[in-house]
């Protein structure tokens, strides 16, 4: 492959950078495929007597890390990663405990270049196949395809990635889900990301949305969303899909954000003249965080106006992709004004961002539960990879083990992150029931716990209590600390976990009752700067025979 030259012919770059990423995406995705078809393999395998010394006993929830195989499942630990992804549906466990997030693949079918109406779900939705795994990960995370509108680069009829149109995707999505949910109903189900958000794919969630919504009646059951996020032209100028982040399928072209170009034809500015444009992405934009920063709040402006803000946002997968190789003077690539994208350039991206994901709220768009903050954990691309976003690395390879300078600053800023747990009452039921002729009747209260710090929290019990004095139990239940049958009460506020009490011989009327979270004091709750026991208690209502009492009139005057 022939390597860049610095930027002094910008056409040719591009046109070179165009077809140098196409083989980059093939070889990222190559990479998974070779993770996955290895894992049984004994040489592979991992366990966590082998991990590196030094792992973060303390791991944060918020950083996740992707990682591609089996071997480098052991520097989550060491980095302190709270979660992680391969692409795959299954890995071995880390040594912190972080959490797997299982990535099913959907793809639509084709028959050479022309989509057919049908998909592949892979495992497939059988008792051998998806259903084993969902039966052997409880409470799992399972992320419902990758990249979807990702299609086959120019010239080509297939696509490493997803390539499945809206309307396809929408109905696979709801068949994995219903399947999900019939076998474990405390499973968390979340969409597949896209490559971007960009106005192209922003179609692309609205035409997948209206299909769903067209078909089966009702928005789409989305527990957890995610998105993937890079800064990547999707178009030429001459406005035709690019071998880059390409067109969304089954989307407008005219949507596309362009590569940048010289409106001048030649004249002295260049390409650089373009790169203020909203519809294009220079190679300097890469790195931009507003362009950052705009993707997040266009994704949560999305959720916020289909009725999800409720919802918690998972950045699946982000980090650098443009190559850096020094080559005496100038480097592998340099963007329009003549940068490259070093090693340093890299770290401040990281830091930015992690500066940015830890702390962005939004009265009006954030999570409720996560304090309205905009995304509630994020996750790096990669570990190690040779291919593309090798400049992002975190280890130098996998015989050393050892860090990078990303590496270490990533490990710094998990053990930088307050290690609290939070716990709260998300939600509690408001039951009703008829006495039906005796005097009384019995109704379950029900109430979802969450917890919005960083860290996992052990086992602890929930009181339910007929006043709000907090002295007339009504009865108790336990949440049981993590184990190989329970996800645990995980932090971030992606995981609610419901517990139930029964409340018997209650005579017509209204009732109310209070819930208390962490009710005999095992939790340490301390988020900074706030009374952790301040949000533990709620209150519901319970209604016998409603139907016979008498409510007042109100009045819209």
């Amino acid at each position: 492959m022939e390597r860049f030259r610095p930027y002094r012919s910008p056409f040719r770059v591009i046109a070179v950078l165009a077809l140098t990423l196409m083989v980059l995406f093939a070889a990222i995705h190559a990479a998974q495929a070779y993770s996955v078809n290895q894992a049984s393999t004994p040489a592979q395998q991992t366990d966590d007597s082998s991990a590196p010394q030094g792992a973060n006993p303390d791991p944060s929830c918020r950083y996740g890390v992707a990682t591609l195989g089996d071997s480098q499942v052991p520097f989550v630990g060491v980095i302190g990663a709270g979660w992680y992804i391969d692409f795959s549906i299954t890995a071995v466990p880390a040594s912190n405990g972080a959490e797997f997030a299982h990535v099913i693949s959907v793809k639509q079918d084709k028959s050479g270049a022309t989509y057919l109406p049908t998909y592949s779900v892979t495992p497939p939705l059988t008792s051998g196949g998806l259903g084993a795994q969902i039966a052997s990960n409880p409470g799992a995370l399972w992320i419902v395809g990758n990249e979807v509108d990702r299609g086959p680069n120019p010239g080509d009829t297939t696509s490493v990635q997803g390539d499945t149109h809206p309307a396809v995707y929408a109905e696979a999505y709801h068949a994995v889900y219903h399947y999900i949910k019939q076998q474990d109903p405390t499973a968390l189900v979340s969409n597949s990301a896209l490559v971007q958000i960009t106005p192209g794919r922003m179609q692309y969630l609205d035409l997948m949305y209206d299909a769903y919504v067209s078909k089966f009646g009702t928005g789409m059951p989305v527990d957890v969303w995610n998105m993937h996020l890079y800064i990547l032209p999707e178009v030429n100028p001459q406005g035709q899909p690019n071998g880059i982040a390409s067109v969304a399928v089954g989307t407008d072209p005219a949507l596309g954000i362009s590569e940048s170009y010289d409106p001048d034809g030649g004249g002295p500015a260049g390409p650089q003249d373009t790169c203020a444009s909203g519809d294009v992405y220079c190679f300097a934009e890469h790195d931009s965080m507003t362009a950052f920063t705009e993707q997040v709040v266009r994704m949560r402006q999305w959720m916020h106006d289909h009725g999800y803000r409720h919802r918690p946002l998972l950045l699946s997968e982000y980090s650098l992709l443009l190559p850096y190789e020094d080559d005496g003077g100038t480097c592998f690539v340099q963007d329009e004004f003549g940068n490259c994208f070093t090693p340093s350039r890299v770290q401040a991206f990281m830091t930015n961002t992690f500066n940015y994901l830890s702390t962005a709220t939004d009265p009006n768009l954030g999570f409720p539960a996560d304090n309205n903050r905009l995304v509630q954990q994020w996750l790096w691309f990669s570990i190690h990879n040779l291919g593309v976003g090798q400049v992002s690395n975190l280890i130098q390879n996998e015989t050393s083990g050892a860090l990078t300078n990303l590496g270490v600053t990533f490990k710094s800023s998990v053990e930088a992150e307050p290690n609290y747990i939070n716990l709260y009452p998300a939600r509690v039921n408001s039951p009703f029931a008829f006495t039906d002729g005796s005097t009384t009747a019995d109704v379950t209260l029900t109430a979802r716990v969450g917890n919005n710090g960083p860290t996992t929290a052990g086992s602890f019990q929930v009181t339910f209590y007929s006043n709000s004095a907090l002295t007339n139990v009504i009865g108790s239940a336990s949440i049981p600390a993590k184990s190989s049958n329970f996800p645990g009460m995980t932090g971030c506020g992606t995981r609610n976990i419901a517990v139930s009490v029964p409340w018997n011989d209650l005579g017509p009327g209204m009732h109310h009752f209070w819930v208390k979270v962490d009710s005999g004091n095992a939790i340490t709750e301390s988020p900074p700067g706030q009374d952790g026991e301040a949000n533990n208690v709620l209150r519901g209502t319970v209604f016998i025979d409603p139907l016979q009492m008498f409510l007042p009139a109100v009045s819209r005057r």
